[in-house]
């Protein structure tokens, strides 16, 4: 079942976003994606509504949540597993919002965080 988020939205055409309540069905949508039209996409769990969202697959960099760094707003920064990691998603994120973001090390664990200054 399609149906569209009420607070989540494209970064590409700021249309409302698909989402799931289960992995399994964001899975099932991804093999239909694929099969049907072509596309590579990945689910994702959402931090803002904490549903299932897909990503192309171009556009995916696996992070977590870091136990220790919080943002501007007193959230937990992402985690990225390599610097690669981070630059890619800091790119990405210029391409979609026009925002620089620097790439740094953690800390406090093994891997990297953005960040604006």
């Amino acid at each position: 079942m399609n149906v569209k988020s009420e607070t989540c939205f494209s970064n590409h055409d700021k249309k409302p976003l698909s989402f799931f309540s289960l992995k399994e069905e964001a899975l099932s949508s991804a093999k239909y994606a694929k099969k049907r039209y072509g596309h590579s996409l990945l689910p994702y769990l959402c931090e803002k509504c904490k549903m299932w969202h897909l990503s192309p697959k171009s556009r995916h960099t696996l992070s977590v949540e870091c136990s220790y760094c919080t943002d501007s707003k007193g959230g937990l920064k992402q985690l990225y597993v390599s610097n690669y990691k981070a630059q890619k998603r800091a790119d990405i994120l210029f391409k979609s919002s026009g925002v620089l973001l620097n790439v740094y090390s953690c800390p406090h664990q093994n891997g990297f965080h953005l960040s604006k200054k």
